[in-house]
This record gives structure tokens, sequence and C-alpha cells, in this order.
């Protein structure tokens, strides 16, 4: 067995063994410090865990697993920007939380700043981290209704060739439970996942069976790594029924669903909403400012036809 549903089930023998624990990112996040109640929650699990784990005995930390937060952003929601203009990852919201709120030491956590959905999380993952670091025994973290397609994926890229003997990963998986979601939101998600995690399994799983393979696919076919695909998308107007139609979904991956679209410049330190309030005062004011014209010249206009009586 290789798919837990608490850490209480992890036996110890499994715990002991881990090289990593690599932690999905689930969305856009408030603050820098502030990730999706969803992504604290497999946070939350990590962390549990890594405390759990005393190897050798003796109190010595240095041989506990690595927890490496995965995502840049999510494809198809606009980043959390901070105050200086750049974007704030969502390893980056996920790593704050494990060293501030849950005491993972800072040495021992670790960021993916690369992947924007469950495909690349898990070939970034490999490629950029556990190939190089052989990090070969690996815990995999994320909620429920993410962890049939996640684990499909992680099957798949990290079995693919090329892979010596010494290069075998041994995979585990941890789900959370689906927490911080409205219904409707988790209906949309689920459905999604499940037309995904079937396409994983009995096409792209399939099609492409190498790492080279796969490198080409994301490369050339993979609506968030393609050149053309790229410059279509930052073409691409976005219509007002085709947002409508998005929302539930989008409120699964960071709850801009539930707010009024796709302007989300938050200062990354906490002040949480204070571009957008900034943003709504002077839209605000822009449109009592045309009233008072539009009324002052009103006004105006009687005058002067009073005048010319």
């Amino acid at each position: 067995m290789n798919w837990f549903k608490s850490p209480d089930d992890i036996p110890s023998s499994t715990s002991e063994q881990l090289d990593v624990i690599l932690v999905l990112g689930g969305g856009v996040p408030d603050n820098v410090n502030d990730p999706p109640i969803y992504t604290k929650a497999r946070c939350k699990y990590a962390a549990q865990v890594y405390q759990s784990v005393h190897k050798n005995g003796n109190g010595d930390t240095s041989k506990k697993p690595k927890i490496l937060a995965l995502s840049a952003g999510t494809a198809h929601l606009p980043q959390l920007i901070s105050s200086d203009g750049l974007p704030v990852w969502e390893s980056t919201a996920s790593a704050s939380y494990l060293m501030k709120e849950l005491n993972v030491p800072s040495r021992d956590v670790y960021v993916e700043t690369t992947s924007y959905d469950t495909i690349s999380n898990a070939f970034f993952a490999r490629t950029n981290f556990c190939d190089i670091a052989n990090w070969k025994k690996i815990l995999i973290v994320t909620n429920e209704f993410h962890m049939m397609r996640t684990k499909y994926i992680f099957d798949w890229i990290m079995n693919a060739q090329p892979q010596s003997t010494d290069e075998h990963y041994q995979l585990y998986y941890l789900s959370v439970p689906d927490e911080g979601l409205s219904k409707e939101a988790l209906e949309a998600r689920y459905e999604r996942e499940q037309r995904s995690a079937e396409n994983v399994k009995n096409v792209l799983a399939k099609k492409y069976s190498t790492l080279r393979e796969i490198f080409d696919f994301i490369n050339q076919d993979h609506s968030f790594y393609t050149a053309e695909k790229l410059v279509d998308r930052a073409n691409k107007v976005i219509d007002a029924k085709e947002l409508g139609k998005m929302a539930m979904l989008h409120q699964s991956y960071g709850g801009l669903g539930k707010e009024n679209g796709y302007a989300r410049h938050i200062n990354s330190a906490g002040g949480n909403g204070m571009n957008q309030r900034t943003s709504n005062y002077f839209i605000g004011g822009m449109f009592f400012g045309i009233a008072l014209v539009g009324l002052l010249r009103l006004l105006a206009l009687k005058g002067t036809k009073m005048h010319t009586k």
C-alpha cells in the first residue's frame, strides 16, 4: 500500500526512510504568509510526518526528510503580486507557512518555482531536484479531490526512462481532507480532475514514456510552456460569459471565482486586499466624479435656458 489518508496511517518503517515530502501547490495565496486553506492542510500533514521522524533515535534531525513546496502558480489564474511588482510563487507561500506557523526548520524547506500544473509539478520536481539530490523515497501530499490525477501523473513521470537500477523511485501518497471549498466549487473541481486523470492514464502516460518524450510534450504541446500557445494566450481576450463559466473552478484554485475578476495585486507582506481596495476606491471616485460633472453640466444648461427666457 502506498496511498495513505492520514499521517498516522504511515508506518514508521516508511516515514523513517523518506528522503523528501512533496507538497503540491493549491492555488493563489492571499498573501505570502497565507496560502489557501486546503494548501495549509497539505502543509500541516507534511509537517506532521516531518516531525514524526526520529532518525537514528538520538535526536539527530540532520537526516529528517526535506520538504519541497511545489508550484510557481496556477496556469489559468493571475498571480499574487508583491509590493515590488514581482510575482509571489505559490511555493513561497507554502514555504512561509511551513517555517513560520508549523516550525519546520528553514534548512529543510525547498521551493520549486517553475511549474504551473500537476504535470510540470512532477517533471520539474524530478529533473530539478530529485534526480540531482538523489531523493528516491518520496511522499506526495495533496487533497483528496486532487489525489487520483496526482498519482497517475507522478507514477508516470517519476518512472519514465531513462532510469537505471539505482534511480528507481519509491512513491508514497498522502491525501488531505477536502476543506475550505464550497460544495459547488468542489463539484466543479472533481469533474475537472476526473477528466484530466483519465486523459493522463489513458492517453499521455501511454504516448510519452521517456523523459525526452515528456520534455517534447511539455515544450511543444503543453498550453503553458509552448511558445506559440503562450503568445496566443497572452493575446486572447476572455469575455464575461466565459469568465462566468470558469468562476467555480477558479474558486477551487484560490478563491478568485468569488471575487470580481482578474486584478489580484496584493501587498505580499500581509496587506490582504490593500491594492484591490485602493483600486475600488479609485473606480468609485471616478464614477462619482463623472456623475458630479454631469450634474453640474445639467444645472448649467438649465441656467442658460432660464437666462434666455
